[in-house]
């Protein structure tokens, strides 16, 4: 598994959150396994997507970086990505 984090910038992170929810499943079409959205301050939130593998991924990135964005004022302003060692719950 593989993960995939971005941190975002934009004016409303809660329209960025329905934004996100309107593309989900065209981000599951592309190999999406999960996505969560954490608002992390009044003007930014974080996106960590769990996909199958570093190669879905990698495809996937450049047009979900795209349509992220669109919505007017929103930037990917930082990321990381890695090969997933553990999963607890």
């Amino acid at each position: 598994m593989f993960a995939t984090f971005t941190d975002w910038s934009m004016e409303d992170p809660e329209e960025f959150s329905e934004t996100a929810k309107e593309i989900w499943p065209s981000m599951k079409a592309a190999g999406a396994l999960s996505m969560r959205i954490v608002k992390t301050n009044d003007k930014c939130a974080r996106t960590m997507t769990m996909w199958p593998d570093a190669e879905t991924a990698q495809i996937a990135i450049e047009a979900i970086t795209a349509v992220g964005t669109s919505q007017a004022g929103t930037k990917a302003v930082g990321g990381a990505k890695g090969t997933v060692l553990r999963e607890l719950s």
